[in-house]
């Protein structure tokens, strides 16, 4: 599991994970005490690699102790 400063952002992708939706649930999950799940986010072209968000969503809720 990777903490903050150990981060250093996605892998682009042919189809990836829309980046502007990825970083702005990620700016908001990072100003909210108890976020919802992930949103379904839109597949694209050249977006971030989808195994990657999603595991570093996982982390961060499972660092909050919340299960996602």
């Amino acid at each position: 599991m990777s903490t903050s400063s150990e981060f250093r952002g996605f892998d682009l992708t042919r189809r990836g994970y829309d980046r502007h939706q990825v970083d702005r649930y990620l700016k908001a999950l990072s100003e909210v005490d108890s976020p919802v799940g992930p949103p379904p986010f839109k597949i694209v072209w050249r977006g971030y690699d989808r195994q990657q968000v999603d595991a570093r969503i996982k982390d961060l809720l499972a660092d909050r102790g919340i299960s996602g």
